[in-house]
């Protein structure tokens, strides 16, 4: 893939991602916990992983390893939690429909020197 291609397919999808996201996060919120502001935290802190996962970045930005170290912590807060981050990031990826690269989410552990205290895939079996 040329230079080309790649910013303008970066120019134009972006704009795409964070316009989905600031439209149906709140709404994909509150349909999976019955809380709008968890699946919103849930995005705030893996939203700086995404340029990693979908390949537009060589490395997570600065937020993205901070950002699952904060969801290890809220992974802690009940047995349901692991599972309801799982849905959320699944939904985040859904409503983006800018699929995460298999690669990258199996290096993004090593690359934040982090172990996930939740399931994270590109099935995304929330339930297992």
């Amino acid at each position: 893939m040329d230079h080309h291609s790649s910013s303008s397919t970066f120019e134009t999808a972006m704009p795409r991602l964070i316009a989905c996201l600031i439209i149906f996060l709140p709404i994909i919120g509150s349909t999976v916990t019955g809380k709008p502001s968890y699946c919103s935290r849930v995005a705030d802190h893996f939203f700086p992983c995404v340029t990693y996962l979908i390949e537009f970045e060589f490395k997570p930005e600065d937020g993205c390893c901070g950002g699952i170290e904060e969801l290890n912590k809220m992974a802690k807060h009940n047995k349901r939690a692991p599972e309801n981050i799982c849905q959320c990031i699944e939904d985040m990826d859904y409503v983006m429909n800018v699929p995460f690269v298999a690669s990258r989410i199996q290096s993004l552990p090593d690359e934040c020197r982090v172990h996930f205290s939740f399931p994270i895939s590109i099935g995304m079996k929330c339930s297992e």
